[in-house]
């Protein structure tokens, strides 16, 4: 078995790893307008390069997940790994829109696979205690990679053209499945007598599904991940088209909210293992009701306020900072034996989060500064309530991953 890598040199892989499947999703996108005329398609068609991309991404992890439970995590990651180099190629290759759609669908699962046992590795490579902290680390870091990427990706478009985006994103996914080739050993072994495969992926799906412990944690993060995608889905008519500011002070302004949520990140893995994961929650959702609902209130009484606005929304992504780390371990380690589906369904839930967050904006008028806080609001008051309500599940002075029910 190869030889395990050092933890700082673990974290500093799998950071890697993570990052680089957010670098794959939107790195291209300021390349659209060209990638349209070059390949001939229609405007309205080219968001779907992205839309196929998260919907093999959120259904690739629940295959994945389980599959690392009853195989190993090693070969599924490395597997995922070479469905994305190879997916990441063909669309650096494409000469059409409909095979872009289907190179972006594989490209799509492979991160998938890198992202469910990624998680779950996490799990097994440190003691439960160090975990949050580790997924912490991982998380301020991923907090600039949403930056990183449209900038790298513009200026990719403007010296080397759009195809380079995929090589760059290609090269980079081949390194790290190489290096983890070579040094990543397997840190779970199959059960031979699991039986046969689909009633096991049943079981393990039925048993997280029955679990408090896990819908806890799950659904906590679904509505995180609500408020943010709601958030970026409903502020761009409202600060650029209602509030008229111009497009690059929106992306300076707007990448506030990332830096809240690597101060929170770095707060949890600061204090985590001290205060253990129910102080950690606690102190998150109360800064994302303060950053959510106080946006509504400011707006309501005072009136609207790019700066309020702004600095609200940085509340709550420390908020976010604070509980996320905690509640994703917490939720893919509920049982050692289901840690793979544990990740996969927690990764399918953030997804879906996603979707309903961006679903929320539509049900008020657009542009609207109340109603952006009415629709972030409500995701807030949503975790808060799924949260206050089960927060039992974890004793005081628990560290994470050691919820049971």
């Amino acid at each position: 078995m190869p030889k395990s890598p050092p933890p700082a040199s673990l974290l500093l892989l799998l950071t890697i790893l993570f990052s680089n499947g957010v670098l794959a999703a939107t790195m291209y996108l300021p390349s659209l307008p060209t990638i349209g005329e070059e390949l001939t398609a229609p405007v309205d068609a080219l968001p779907l390069t992205l839309t196929v991309y998260f919907i093999t991404f959120a259904g690739g992890q629940l295959i994945y997940g389980p599959l690392s439970d009853r195989y190993g995590r090693r070969p599924l990651l490395l597997g995922g790994l070479v469905i994305m180099v190879a997916g990441s190629a063909a669309c650096a290759l494409v000469d059409s829109l409909a095979a872009l759609l289907w190179a972006r669908a594989a490209q799509g699962l492979g991160a998938a696979g890198a992202m469910a046992t990624g998680r779950a590795h996490i799990n097994h490579a440190y003691e439960r205690s160090q975990a949050a902290r580790a997924t912490s680390v991982i998380s301020a870091s991923l907090a600039l990679a949403p930056i990183l990427a449209p900038m790298l990706g513009g200026l990719v478009e403007h010296f080397l053209g759009w195809r380079a985006n995929f090589w760059i994103s290609g090269g980079i996914t081949l390194a790290v499945l190489l290096i983890l080739a070579w040094r990543l050993p397997e840190t779970h072994r199959p059960d031979p007598d699991a039986g046969a495969l689909l009633p096991g992926i049943l079981r393990a799906y039925g048993f997280l599904l029955g679990s408090r412990s896990f819908l806890t944690f799950g659904l906590l993060n679904l509505a995180i991940f609500a408020g943010l995608h709601g958030f970026s889905a409903g502020a761009p008519s409202v600060l650029i088209g209602a509030m008229n500011l111009d497009a690059v002070s929106y992306g300076v302004l707007t990448a506030l909210g990332s830096a809240g949520f690597f101060l929170g990140a770095v707060g949890s893995s600061w204090l985590g293992g001290r205060l253990g994961i129910r102080r950690m929650i606690d102190g998150g959702v109360i800064c994302m009701l303060v950053g959510a609902l106080g946006l509504a209130f400011y707006v309501e009484v005072f009136g609207p306020s790019i700066t309020a606005i702004i600095v609200l929304r940085m509340v709550w992504a420390v908020g976010m900072g604070l509980a996320l780390p905690n509640s994703v371990v917490a939720a893919v380690g509920v049982n050692p034996a289901t840690i793979g589906a544990g990740a996969a369904l927690s990764g399918f839930l953030q997804t879906i989060g996603g979707v309903m967050g961006s679903a929320v904006n539509t049900l008020f008028p657009a542009g609207d500064p109340l109603s952006l806080g009415l629709a972030f609001g409500s995701t807030a008051l949503l975790g808060a309530v799924i949260w206050w309500m089960n927060r039992d599940v974890v004793a005081p002075s628990a560290k994470a991953g050691a919820a049971a029910d």
